[in-house]
């Protein structure tokens, strides 16, 4: 018997998800909810980051947009997660886009650096290194800290373990690549840990900052190119001292109210990006809109080249 499809269950800071642990199925549906929030957070900061770039010798961009690429799949492979235990990602309204700049991320997780949209200068990658912080050696967070988006997932992993939930594995979701479908509870875990893993890193070897077959975790990604140097192995060692990174030259921007259409086309291609995600998990047949994914990088662009940040509102279109 498949699971039930529901709509999205109240939503709890990640604090009482840690600590009480998640038992019921609206819990794990409104953590798996979160997750799609906490994921989608990090997109606006760095595609911003990305689209700022102007001349880059050493192409830092490419970095950027591969941990964009990464957090969209994140996104998706919560959605596809929510779906599989029988709920509805609701992510087509004002309420699910954050608010920027922010001093927490979406289940109050405190930021002691701002997260906001700016170029790719180093002050922003401080804040994307604080986003990204692992949760052990050689970057381990003090143990008084709050809790943190790993501990959030092992807590969720923990769920599938002990609860084994229904799956429906003919559940409506958005193809991921290199991502198996979810039609059981280990591959509802393997996916969880793809996650946390190409965001946090191994943790059951944490003198290696591997994230993937092939690339560092996000934070030591940043972290190359706010040192301004490759992170190398050095014997059994891992340190900053490969060769040397240039960041770009960026384009300046800030909020304006200069060029009010184009802020307003940019926020009616993405409030139309989100309501066609949405119909993905709700509507069969429904396929994501590449074309409007280049269709806001483009409007993003030019508003960053005219020095205008992009505004990621939602825009009423019943008006």
């Amino acid at each position: 018997m498949k699971p039930v499809l529901t709509g999205t269950p109240p939503i709890k800071a990640i604090r009482e998800y840690v600590e009480a642990r998640i038992l019921s199925p609206d819990d794990l549906r409104g953590a798996l909810q979160l997750a799609m929030r906490l994921e989608f957070a990090t997109i606006p900061p760095y595609l911003c980051a990305e689209w700022s770039v102007r001349h880059d010798p050493d192409r830092t961009a490419d970095v950027v947009h591969r941990v964009v690429i990464q957090e969209m799949n994140h996104f998706a492979l919560a959605g596809n997660l929510l779906t599989a235990v029988g709920g509805r990602p609701s992510v087509a309204h004002a309420d699910f886009l954050p608010v920027y700049p922010a001093n927490e991320l979406p289940g109050g997780i405190p930021q002691e650096l701002p997260v906001d949209l700016k170029p790719l200068v180093q002050d922003q990658l401080a804040v994307f290194m604080q986003i990204e912080y692992p949760d052990f050696p050689p970057v381990a967070r003090l143990e008084e800290a709050p809790p943190t988006i790993g501990a959030f997932y092992d807590t969720i992993i923990e769920t599938f373990r002990e609860t084994n939930p229904e799956i429906d594995p003919a559940a409506l979701a958005v193809e991921v690549p290199q991502a198996p479908p979810i039609r059981t509870v280990a591959d509802a875990i393997e996916t969880i840990d793809r996650i946390k893993r190409e965001g946090e890193g191994v943790s059951d070897s944490p003198s290696s900052p591997t994230g993937g077959a092939t690339s560092h975790a996000h934070y030591y990604l940043f972290k190359e190119l706010y040192v301004g140097k490759r992170l190398i192995k050095v014997g059994d060692e891992w340190s900053f001292t490969g060769a040397p990174i240039t960041l770009p030259d960026v384009h300046p921007f800030g909020p304006s109210a200069a060029e009010p259409e184009l802020s307003l086309e940019f926020r009616r291609i993405l409030t139309g990006l989100m309501t066609g995600l949405e119909s993905c998990w709700t509507t069969p047949g429904a396929e994501p809109d590449v074309s409007a994914m280049f269709d806001l990088r483009s409007a993003g662009q030019d508003l960053i080249e005219r020095g205008i940040r992009p505004d990621f509102t939602w825009l009423d279109t019943r008006r």
